[in-house]
């Protein structure tokens, strides 16, 4: 079992991470080195940020980065070494102008002003605009420089993507198995009796998303990546089922819905179609070429991974590699750490010690047990067990962290504790009542609303398109609406189809005019946050389950799971908010509660004269 205790210079919390509800582990490589501790340097700040009187320091966020960025920063250096190598050998030179030139021809696909879509670009991303230029852009036209004479898109290839956006599509329904016998005994009960494939597919796939909405999938193209799959849909009528057909590790059955006709493409849309399609398959070509000469260069080229072996690294303090003999020194690989990551995990590193100076304040602390604990939690929900109902904590934490043992700590410091810390500091607000068990009941396992929907942005096309489906009331002529009118991608494609509307889903007035229906009536315009919505009730489902002891344990489990995220989130609010935090490498600063209550105090104190 894993062997974990917070220290205060090297586990961190991260906010974003851990309310994604333990599903991935996060996006970082393998631990490196500590850094050697390097002298102040005039330009450098060394003290990065200061929350409610404790320090945090540059070497402190230097060491986090590069724990978990470093293998990729000293990757990244390398290859731009190589690539800028290679410029330098074949006389490609990148210029300024051109650096500035791409921007202007990609701002312009969008729309968009240089100025305005560097800022767009640079904001999502978190870099500055300088970084964008010289790694992005700069390297982006290195590689197509290098790599031109290997591309070439050819007609047939532009055809078949023309045929995959504008072809014959089919729209089908799936029921995925892990199982063939399985998949053989419910395949022949579906074609003995197709009108059963809806409850059979959310009885028994093991697709949830598909299985919510009786298999529907989207609809399938010609020239797909599953060309088997592919044939298999195109050779069903409406209303057929398929075989039983291997995809990947499981087992699927297909039903025929309907076909779907090709979209004839304007004469005068054509010439913009054609470019957009080959520069979209320029790009696939090029990162494809691209793959190939980082291989090539990287074998011609003697490249010394010194920071990530034990022995060199002794051998060669502060060095991080070798390229052909050439030093790229840790300090460097280091500040470019900081550069990429450093607002990142300073904000990482304030998260973290506001949460432990909380913890202290009440004396409360994560123990290994509780870090166990909470890993047990995360596998089982998601179906991590092993036949004896034991959890199967190997084949989760492979998962979590992609097949890669070295990013268990991470793992651990970036989701499970940050967890049960927040936990144990909002334990005592949490508790499950009657009606919150009775309510859970009824949302999961009560009856629903079988229904089609239309989503529209404005009440005026809502109304017009309710005129249309009430004047013909039925399922066919809705779904139909659905594709011609739908705002909502998933609905449009899927004729209406949407799963079917528990009670207390999230959405009352939605679901009240819903289990207001009766089959085959169409409600009122609804409207739903900014959009408007229409439903057609196709009728109820059945309750799942009608035994509520069977269930009320782990109806008080997933509950309080759900009570713990949001007094935790606010939790977590309310302590960021409350906290005293000079950001120096921001350049922000936050007063903090205790300093503005100081300050009103101060203020009302003062004679009236003096105010």
């Amino acid at each position: 079992m894993l062997r974990y205790a917070p220290a205060a210079t090297q586990h961190t919390c991260c906010l974003i991470a851990l309310f994604a509800m333990i599903l991935f582990a996060p996006s970082i490589l393998a631990q490196t080195q500590p850094i050697p501790q390097q002298p102040a340097q005039s330009k450098q700040i060394q003290t990065l940020a200061i929350v409610n009187g404790e320090q945090i320091t540059r070497q402190q966020v230097a060491n986090e980065c590069m724990r978990r960025f470093g293998r990729e920063t000293l990757e990244d250096i390398v290859n731009k070494f190589l690539v800028a190598q290679e410029c330098q050998r074949t006389g490609i030179v990148i210029t300024e102008k051109d650096v500035n030139d791409e921007i202007v021809k990609t701002a312009a696909k969008f729309g968009l002003s240089a100025e305005k879509y560097m800022h767009t670009i640079c904001s999502r991303r978190e870099i500055t605009p300088d970084r964008f230029k010289n790694d992005v852009i700069w390297n982006q036209l290195a590689l197509e420089r290098l790599a031109e004479s290997r591309i070439q898109v050819t007609p047939d290839e532009i055809n078949q993507r023309m045929e995959y956006e504008f072809g014959e599509r089919v729209q089908v329904r799936q029921i995925v198995f892990d199982s063939l016998q399985l998949a053989n005994q419910v395949q022949q009960a579906a074609a003995a009796n197709p009108d059963d494939f809806v409850r059979l597919a959310k009885q028994h796939s093991i697709d949830r998303n598909s299985a919510s909405s009786g298999g529907l999938m989207w609809p399938i193209r010609r020239n797909s990546e599953l060309p088997e799959l592919e044939q298999l849909a195109f050779a069903l009528q409406p209303g057929q089922v398929s075989r039983v057909i291997p995809v990947a590790e499981t087992f699927v059955v297909l039903r025929c819905e309907r076909k779907i006709p090709a979209e004839q493409v304007p004469q005068e849309q054509l010439p913009a179609v054609r470019e957009r399609i080959i520069d979209m398959l320029t790009q696939d070509k090029l990162r494809m070429a691209a793959a190939q000469l980082f291989d090539r260069l990287q074998t011609e080229t003697e490249i010394v991974n010194v920071m990530n072996d034990p022995v060199k690294s002794k051998q060669m303090p502060g060095v991080a590699a070798l390229v052909n003999n050439r030093q790229i020194l840790i300090r460097k690989v280091a500040e470019e750490c900081i550069t990429r990551f450093g607002t990142q995990m300073l904000d990482t590193e304030v998260n973290r010690t506001i949460m432990l100076q909380s913890m202290k304040q009440l004396g409360v602390q994560v123990n290994q047990q509780d870090i166990d604990t909470e890993i047990r939690r995360a596998a089982t929900v998601v179906g991590y067990t092993k036949a004896d109902g034991s959890v199967d904590m190997d084949r989760w934490l492979a998962f979590v962290t992609g097949g890669d043992q070295s990013k268990v700590d991470f793992y651990v410091e970036d989701e499970i504790w940050p967890t049960v810390a927040l936990k144990k500091l909002v334990a005592t607000d949490v508790a499950v009542t009657d009606e919150d068990l009775n309510k859970g009941f009824e949302a999961n396992f009560g009856p629903r609303v079988d229904a089609l929907a239309i989503l529209l942005n404005d009440n005026r096309s809502a109304q017009k398109v309710w005129n249309m489906a009430s004047a013909e009331p039925t399922a066919d002529y809705f779904g139909r609406l659905a594709k011609q009118y739908s705002i909502d991608p998933a609905t449009r494609n899927n004729f209406g189809e949407i799963p079917a509307i528990p009670r207390h889903g999230g959405q009352p007035a939605l679901e009240a005019e819903a289990f207001r229906l009766r089959a085959g009536e169409i409600s009122q315009v609804v409207q739903v946050g900014e959009n408007f919505v229409i439903l057609f009730c196709k009728g109820r489902t059945e309750p799942v389950v009608t035994d509520f002891d069977a269930v009320r344990r782990e109806l008080h489990d997933d509950i309080l799971e759900k009570k713990y995220r949001i007094a935790m989130a606010n939790k977590f609010q309310s302590l960021r908010e409350n906290a005293q935090i000079d950001n120096f490498l921001a350049g922000t600063s936050q007063p903090g509660a205790a300093a503005i209550r100081e300050a009103r105090d101060r203020e009302a104190a003062l004679p009236r004269t003096r105010r």
